[in-house]
């Protein structure tokens, strides 16, 4: 499935990890059982703490790109009760090779990408 995900260098975690909205299991029709047995994981957000479902390895993350996809990154799936987006943490930014140029102006390259060579975020998709 493809989906538009937030790359937040703030989210950090050991693992690369893949933060999705409950709304995306629910219109995706995933279901929880289908992804195994989750840990309980308490994350400090800005609004305090969260305790989230955390399901290790359960998905594989890839960057798509009109000329290129890059490599496929196995990520923990987190669920949220409350974010509207998706969100990739800094471990599977620096994964899957993303570099991010200016963030709020939505410029990013990959690693090896020329050194020219600029692209452009999509616009969020909220859930």
């Amino acid at each position: 499935m493809e989906a538009v995900a937030l790359a937040n260098a703030g989210f950090e975690a050991d693992s690369p990890q893949l933060l999705v909205p409950y709304a995306f299991l629910v219109r995706s029709g995933i279901s929880p059982e289908d992804l195994g047995r989750p840990s309980v994981v308490e994350y400090d957000t800005a609004g305090g703490p969260v305790a989230m479902y955390v399901y290790r390895g359960a998905c594989r993350v890839a960057v798509v790109e009109q000329d290129r996809v890059s490599r496929e990154v196995e990520a923990d799936l987190v669920i949220s009760p409350f974010e509207r987006e998706a969100l990739m943490n800094d471990s599977l930014i620096e994964e899957l090779g993303v570099v991010l140029l200016s963030p709020r102006s939505g410029l990013w390259r990959f690693v090896d990408d020329p050194p020219d060579c600029t692209r452009r975020s999509y616009r969020p998709q909220l859930w």
